[in-house]
């Protein structure tokens, strides 16, 4: 009922990324066209850092979505230090698949050198088809483990020849300060994403509305809009909580467009749930 009020084909605003809906402002051209070299390239390792929410996650994957199957093997590696099976195993997994399984709970093995052995077999195999690796790892944490550094190391430093792999961060905080120089210096490009600008808050819900499939893309007012941008300090996706929560309570009102007091209603619904920006976003709201 409510993706019929507003004449939607999907929901507009969910925070599940999905390349369909991504939004390019400068900064994401940017980061996107260094991203899109190094696969092309197989250049050296590309960073995205920035604060959660602004984007980098869906760069990936709007990245992975464009690359053709016959030309590229990608391995995307969603939180990279969520588990202790390491980094190696993570990508094993993600790039070998079942190869890297146990038969019996189509899980992963602990040992590295095993990891290590589908790896190097993965890229052996990608290049007799003459195809790119690319190992795209997300959620990079600020202190990285010195023994998921290394194991870092160990995969920028793969020689194989003919091989073509390309690496891809992304994290909050990718402190290449505190790496050890050699791993550092690998890493060529660093490239911040942050939140956008407040006069491209308007524009941003007026793609998301569009992809969705509204008739119209208007539906939020000037007012609104503004005061969707100071409470979110632009982060797209507590953009995307206040504004999904005002379409409802517009629904729910029978309106025909979102205005000022939906959205002070629905940030009044949020105020004990929705967790506040940092306050270093403030300089970002122009």
């Amino acid at each position: 009922m409510y993706l019929g009020h507003w004449s939607l084909e999907s929901p507009p605003l969910d925070n599940l990324p999905d390349s369909r809906f991504l939004f390019c402002t400068a900064q994401h051209d940017r980061a996107l066209a260094a991203i899109n070299y190094a696969a092309h390239e197989a250049a050296e390792p590309v960073g995205l850092s920035g604060p959660p929410g602004c984007g980098k996650t869906l760069l990936l994957r709007a990245l992975r979505r464009s690359l053709p199957r016959e030309g590229y093997q990608v391995a995307f590696v969603p939180n990279v230090a969520c588990s202790q099976v390491g980094l190696l195993n993570r990508v094993a997994y993600h790039l070998g698949g079942d190869r890297h399984c146990s038969q019996s709970s189509g899980t992963p093995p602990g040992g590295a050198a095993q990891a290590m052995d589908v790896i190097l077999r993965c890229v052996a195999d990608a290049d007799a088809d003459a195809r790119t690796v690319v190992l795209m790892l997300d959620d990079w944490p600020a202190q990285s483990p010195v023994r998921m550094l290394d194991q870092l190391r160990w995969l920028l430093d793969l020689d194989l020849e003919r091989s073509r792999i390309c690496v891809l961060l992304a994290g909050e905080r990718l402190a290449l300060q505190d790496w050890p120089a050699a791993l550092a210096q690998r890493v060529s490009t660093l490239l911040e994403v942050g939140p956008m600008q407040s006069g491209s808050v308007a524009a941003y819900l007026s793609h998301r509305m569009g992809v969705a499939g509204a008739a119209r893309t208007d539906v939020f007012s000037p007012d609104a809009v503004e005061r969707i941008a100071a409470w979110s300090r632009c982060v797209p996706r507590l953009i995307n909580r206040v504004a999904h929560l005002a379409l409802h309570v517009a629904y729910v009102d029978l309106a025909d467009r979102v205005d000022a007091d939906a959205v002070e209603r629905a940030i009044e619904q949020l105020a004990e749930h929705a967790p506040r920006p940092s306050p270093h976003l403030t300089e970002s709201i122009a």
